[in-house]
């Protein structure tokens, strides 16, 4: 790199940090490059004149203009901040120009608009973002207009599933690289959870929940019913083992009868297994619920409405939050089960430290009225710093 294109750089990154390039400046602010303190003091005190060439070639070129003390020593270099200077700037610097990428990004997401709603609501906020200039907020979703746009296609694809399928083969249909849906999942994960109600940490469940599953999943129920899948028959309480069903299975059984008075969904594989109440439906549902497992749901519940139901899950914000998010998704009123001040007061020795995102999530759930009925265990839970994880109730 040549002195001058090392100037250059350097101007063109201090322009770009300011407020300035954004737009944000009250008033007017040179933007220096201080030669007596900076990496080219070097060249500065050397004979061979090197450092005033350059300037004179950035002087020349109309880039910047040069400071000089009373003793006629060099001292800075100030930007030309006309916008014909800066456009020439990143030209010769074979530089992308912020406010380029800043139409192209608002061309994207004008384009999305109508999509589904999660990209609908995603696409406004990156727009206002970029309205503000905050270019960098919007990479932070995705480095690249490319990305950006593949992860917009990727989410309106999974919108529109009615079914799950498995990720290898959504990804050979939609991007015909199995790689490139990998390399994104963390940018629509991140997405998904922050433009819609999932509930979900895990990046695999927040996948998942959109039908976009690593392999088959399984809801696992047991108790006082009978189904009848392929024209067989089974009745689960004879059957006296849980019964394992895919999604596929799911869509297909009928739910012929139910002796049980309550229904329960569990959030962990160890409790279900150990679970064990008369007169009950108890369904794993595979650490989340998609819409086929809900359809299980209310397949049974349409049968006994009367039926009294139950989540039972682990004390911490992602407990509450599925439980909500079941009541919302199936319009059902689940009741929590074991998910109390009690619970934490008995189980104390298990209990595990809050995280400092356990703390952010449980704050603006202690405030949001969604989560009145729960905001005295929030508290609790805040105070003594604590959380419960189900398996530690067994």
């Amino acid at each position: 790199m040549s002195l001058e294109v090392e100037i250059l750089t350097a101007l063109l990154n201090a322009y770009e940090r300011s407020k300035v390039s954004k737009g944000q400046n009250k008033v007017h602010k040179d933007i220096k490059l201080d030669i007596t303190h900076s990496v080219f003091d070097k060249h500065r005190n050397n004979d061979n004149g090197e450092l005033d060439v350059a300037v004179q070639r950035v002087e020349r070129a109309g880039f910047a203009k040069p400071s000089y003390t009373r003793n006629g020593q060099l001292q800075c270099l100030v930007l030309n901040l006309d916008d014909e200077s800066i456009e020439k700037l990143y030209k010769y610097l074979k530089r992308a120009n912020p406010r380029d990428l800043i139409a192209r990004y608002k061309e994207l997401f004008q384009t999305k608009l109508n999509s589904c709603q999660i990209v609908r609501d995603f696409s406004i906020r990156m727009l206002e973002l970029l309205d503000e200039k905050k270019l960098s907020t919007v990479q932070q979703y995705g480095p690249t207009e490319n990305d950006l746009s593949d992860i917009c296609k990727a989410i309106e694809a999974m919108s529109s599933l009615e079914e799950d399928v498995q990720e290898r083969i959504f990804c050979a249909k939609l991007f015909s690289n199995s790689k490139r849906f990998n390399d994104l999942r963390g940018k629509i994960s991140k997405i998904i959870r922050e433009f819609s109600d999932e509930p979900f940490d895990e990046e695999e469940d927040v996948i998942a929940s959109m039908g976009v599953i690593k392999n088959t999943a399984y809801a696992f129920i047991k108790g006082d019913l009978t189904i009848k899948l392929n024209n067989q028959v089974i009745n689960l309480g004879d059957y006296g083992q849980p019964l394992a069903l895919s999604d596929t299975a799911i869509k297909s059984i009928d739910v012929l009868q139910v002796s049980a008075t309550s229904l329960y969904t569990i959030e962990n594989l160890t409790s279900f297994d150990v679970f064990n109440k008369k007169d009950t439906v108890v369904i794993y549902l595979g650490g989340f619920h998609n819409a086929v497992k809900r359809e299980l749901i209310k397949k049974i519940y349409n049968v006994v409405p009367q039926i009294e139901c139950f989540h039972y899950g682990d004390i911490d914000a992602g407990g509450f939050y599925i439980l909500n998010h079941l009541r919302n998704k199936t319009g059902i009123k689940f009741q929590p089960f074991m998910m109390s001040i009690i619970e934490l007061e008995k189980y104390k020795n298990n209990c595990k430290t809050l995280t400092s995102n356990d703390k952010t999530r449980l704050m603006k759930m202690e405030i949001d009225p969604a989560f009145l009925e729960f905001k005295p265990t929030i508290l609790f839970m805040l105070r003594n710093n604590i959380k419960l994880e189900q398996e530690a109730e067994n």
